[in-house]
């Protein structure tokens, strides 16, 4: 990683950042929405984070923040918003793990041919949001294209 600057990350920029990712994986805003929703009413902080501390664990984080996707700017707004009733905030929790791991291992070292994409996230949480049984259909068949490549 080029700079020595740390980036700082807001839950916006990371929320961002998920919602490009899985556009650039061929999933909606709308479905990445939907599933960051269903974590935020199904799954407590600690399953949540434990999924998050698996993703970021991989050998290709620094992939994460050499792409800049990111980065916002003061007109971006929140569009993972949290339901009325909720169990835990998965954009929150996913921001103070991306700073934990910016503070504490920075500069990011690139490791070969390990690549982590934003989007992982969200497909850690539906599997787990699957095997719950809390998942739409709909949500179920596009995951179920996209592991058969259709």
């Amino acid at each position: 990683m080029g700079s020595k600057r740390k980036p700082f990350i807001i839950s916006k920029a990371i929320s961002e950042a998920v919602l490009r990712s899985g556009e650039e994986n061929d999933w909606s805003a709308f479905q990445v929405i939907e599933i960051w929703t269903l974590a935020s009413i199904h799954l407590t902080e600690e399953v949540t984070g434990a999924l998050f501390e698996e993703v970021l664990a991989r050998s290709g984080s620094a992939a994460l923040f050499r792409r800049r996707n990111y980065k916002v700017t003061g007109c971006d707004v929140l569009r993972i918003n949290l339901p009325p009733v909720h169990a835990c905030n998965p954009i929150h929790i996913l921001s103070e793990k991306a700073r934990r791991l910016i503070k504490e291992n920075w500069p990011l070292m690139d490791s070969p041919g390990a690549e982590c994409q934003w989007h992982e996230f969200s497909d850690s949480l539906l599997m787990v949001l699957i095997k719950r049984k809390v998942v739409s259909n709909r949500l179920k068949g596009k995951k179920l294209e996209q592991d058969l490549g259709l």
